[in-house]
């Protein structure tokens, strides 16, 4: 085999320290404009999956109302999440409402489950009025009164999954048989899902990325509101 030549071997060139150098500045700087872009994306995508859940189960409430002929209740869900700091799953009050339930009313008052609990996606929760500057007043403590807890309140609450059982709160409004609500006529009643980070710029004011859906209290229909880019 023939020996490579002298000339050939100082034709082989490497990067120098310098190169390598610029070329890593420069992988940092796309990274850095781009992972921000690549969170918000994926956090308007949880929320989005969120809000189409909660639309569609306050829809579904209603219906099952009118076609039953029973009132439907709708439960809004409150516990810790053990991976959140700050909060402690044996004190459901530390934790966030992020989740959804909803029951049917049988003659004797029972309320029977009509499908599992709605979890939120892990980064989205409900804002709750006594920390999120009065957001959602359907399950604002000031409005729909301190939350309830299973066992105490329910006998036949059901246990939540992911180890919650029976450590958490609830909240709940009811459709009626005729499509109207039990809840007061004259006050205005909605629920806003933000982020869990997110920080409100100002008291009673959302964040820059929110969604609303309202709930008229005699019809029983529902609205929705969501900021757009521009």
């Amino acid at each position: 085999m023939k020996a490579p030549s002298s000339i050939t071997i100082k034709n082989r060139r490497a990067f120098s320290l310098i190169e390598l150098i610029v070329v890593i500045a420069i992988i940092v700087l796309i990274a850095g404009f781009t992972v921000p872009a690549a969170t918000t994306i994926l956090r308007g995508s949880a929320l989005s999956q969120a809000s189409n859940t909660i639309v569609g189960q306050i829809s579904l409430a209603r219906q099952q109302a009118l076609t039953k002929n029973r009132a439907v209740e709708v439960r809004f869900y409150r516990f810790a999440d053990p991976e959140t700091p700050g909060e402690d799953v044996s004190n459901p009050s530390s934790g966030k409402f992020r989740a959804l339930q909803l029951f049917e009313v049988l003659e004797n008052g029972v309320a029977v489950p009509l499908d599992k609990p709605q979890m939120l996606p892990n980064n989205v929760v409900f804002a709750y009025a006594e920390e999120e500057g009065g957001l959602s007043s359907i399950i604002d403590k000031a409005k729909a009164g301190t939350p309830k807890r299973p066992g105490t309140d329910d006998r036949a609450a059901p246990r939540l999954p992911r180890g919650i059982d029976y450590k958490y709160e609830f909240v709940s409004f009811r459709f009626l048989q005729d499509g109207s609500t039990d809840l007061t006529p004259t006050d205005t009643w909605y629920v806003t899902l933000i982020g869990l980070t997110d920080k409100l710029p100002a008291p009673n004011r959302p964040p820059a990325n929110f969604f609303t859906v309202q709930v008229d209290p005699v019809s029983g229909s529902t609205r929705t509101f969501r900021p757009t880019a521009g």
